[in-house]
């Protein structure tokens, strides 16, 4: 985890920092001079602007319970599942480097940013099934044998959301700070034009930082089927050519993307992405020799 030299909020104001006067006491144009570092040593911090620091103060916790089972049915059919509920909790995982100005929204409180963990799905469940035709003679058998269908069907809960602002309110510099949430609900009618109720949030006074938690939405489900039917057909003891199709997204279900979590846009709450793909074909043709 990281932790940034944050700037502080001295109000909306005139002001003096450091012998230097400000008609408004609290902008960009002086964060650099409102860091902590600049209070303490401002001859030396004036060749620093932010600082991205690492640190070990980052945590977080992962409980789960998985169940599966397995059967052979007999007559050629397999079925097989699993299930997974979790939690995980902690404090966000950065990507990329540097992290300047997207670190902690209070680095002197790491907590402060410690919610579900954004990669974390509450629910996972996985069914598969599969099916191979016996060896049949005669006539029939040069059309019914040797077929194979297997599919499989796979849904999860929805990812955990922050509703953020791209303005700086606070006056510290760090970017994706969060909204008071006014509501205990913050979801609209969860429709692609309602997934969120702009209702349920409003900007902090200046200076100041959100309630709103960190990844405490959670997003739309996802679910889909996938099938393939293959066909082996031997020409001799070591030559075989298989036929197969196979179908992603077999019933083509749209699923739902995230909302829109940035709350300065038109489109905040909206569903505007698709996730996942449409339903694809493929055919393919292996020989084995």
């Amino acid at each position: 985890d990281r932790v940034g030299n944050p700037g502080r909020y001295l109000g909306s104001g005139p002001c003096t920092i450091a012998g230097v006067a400000y008609p408004v006491c609290t902008t960009a144009a002086n964060l650099d001079q409102r860091r902590a570092l600049y209070a303490q040593n401002p001859a030396e911090a004036r060749l620093l602007g932010p600082v991205d620091r690492h640190t070990s103060v980052g945590r977080q916790d992962y409980r789960g319970l998985k169940l599966s089972f397995r059967r052979r049915a007999g007559a050629g059919v397999n079925v097989a599942g699993n299930y997974t509920l979790s939690r995980c909790y902690g404090n966000v995982t950065p990507t990329g480097q540097p992290q300047i100005s997207s670190g902690f929204l209070k680095p002197e409180d790491p907590d402060f940013d410690r919610g579900n963990c954004e990669q974390n799905r509450t629910h996972v469940g996985n069914i598969t099934a599969g099916y191979q035709t016996p060896q049949i003679g005669g006539a029939l058998g040069v059309l019914a044998s040797s077929w194979r269908v297997s599919g499989i069907v796979s849904a999860r809960s929805g990812s955990w959301l922050t509703v953020t602002t791209g303005r700086d309110i606070a006056g510290t510099g760090i970017s994706a700070q969060r909204l008071n949430q006014t509501m205990d609900d913050p979801y609209g009618a969860r429709t692609i034009d309602n997934y969120l109720n702009p209702s349920a949030f409003a900007y902090p006074a200046d200076g100041t930082l959100g309630d709103h938690k960190i990844n405490s939405i959670e997003g739309p489900g996802y679910w889909t089927m996938d099938l393939a039917i293959s066909r082996l057909l031997p020409f001799s003891d070591t030559r075989n050519v298989e036929l197969r199709l196979e179908a992603f997204n077999l019933l083509n279900n749209f699923n739902w993307g995230n909302p829109v979590i940035v709350y300065d846009q038109a489109t905040f709450g909206k569903i505007q992405t698709m996730a996942g793909s449409p339903r694809i074909m493929q055919f393919a043709v292996k020989v084995e020799f």
